[in-house]
């Protein structure tokens, strides 16, 4: 029997939001009572056709991983970890949202496996029989595909490794720069692009999440947020939906920052929180 691959195993995306993380689902719930997001249309660049496609539930994403991680187990080029953070992001966020939660996991080395998620497997830490049992499906089942591609450009060219001097190992950049700020530099650019040095990448991701460390401190925590700062949320979430644009998510994120920040903080930290959940960055509102 074949295990579903295991979910990013570089440490980066497989943070999950905790043991509440799959109840929260299409009707999540907040610090403020309210849905986190309402139910819209998903949207995912198809590589087979060239076109942008609505993801319903019946749909499997098939995930094409181009490259493998560079390096030896212990020491992995945190660029080259990429395409397995991407990967793991997308399948938490479909399944968040209650799309397409069959995944055809294509990697590098060939293999291939098709898998169905249940809400226990979002829900945290899983024995090597769950996880089993997670993959038992057809493919004759499966009613339409989403073909979605990590690791190389619009036109399939792969992105190059990075140079032997250029390379950052993953155990030194989560050590150095920690978490939230890896996770920055990996998903702050969009994944039909190639990411940018991975020093000065890591070095931008610690400064934008040492700065939401601070406002949150200057804001009233576990409480409603202002509605009329909510279409921040909104974009947001639209956003991801938009052909999982993180990117954009993280400049709309920064833009209520800097609107709170402008307020003199003081106010609730229920959509900032929400936001970070989403992108699995809890971390950076716990406090200090």
């Amino acid at each position: 029997m074949r295990r579903r691959p295991a979910r990013a195993s570089t440490g980066v995306a497989a943070r999950g939001g905790g043991a509440d993380a799959g109840a929260r689902g299409r009707e999540a719930s907040i610090a403020d009572g309210c849905n986190l997001f309402p139910v819209r249309e998903i949207r995912l660049y198809d590589s087979l056709s060239g076109e942008l496609v609505p993801v319903t539930a019946g749909d499997a994403i098939r995930v094409e991983v181009r490259t493998a991680p560079v390096g030896t187990e212990g020491a992995v080029d945190v660029t080259s970890t990429r395409p397995f953070v991407l990967f793991s992001f997308l399948e938490r966020f479909l399944q968040r949202e209650g799309f397409g939660t069959r995944f055809l996991f294509d990697s590098p080395t060939g293999d291939d496996t098709l898998y169905e998620l249940s809400d226990d497997d979002i829900e945290g830490e899983h024995d090597e029989e769950e996880e089993q049992g997670a993959v038992q499906m057809s493919r004759s089942d499966v009613e339409r595909w989403v073909n979605v591609c990590f690791g190389a450009d619009r036109e399939g060219r792969e992105w190059p490794p990075a140079e032997p001097e250029d390379r950052v190992m993953l155990s030194d950049a989560l050590k150095t720069f920690g978490h939230p700020a890896v996770a920055l530099y990996l998903l702050g650019t969009h994944y039909s692009l190639p990411l940018g040095d991975a020093h000065t990448g890591l070095v931008t991701g610690s400064k934008h999440a040492q700065r939401i460390r601070e406002v949150m401190t200057k804001l009233a925590r576990d409480t409603p947020s202002p509605p009329d700062m909510r279409h921040h949320v909104e974009a947001f979430r639209d956003a991801l939906a938009n052909d999982l644009d993180t990117p954009m998510a993280f400049v709309v994120m920064f833009e209520w920052v800097l609107e709170a920040e402008r307020r003199g903080g003081e106010i609730g930290d229920g959509d900032l929180r929400s936001m970070l959940e989403v992108l699995e960055l809890d971390e950076l509102a716990l406090p200090a």
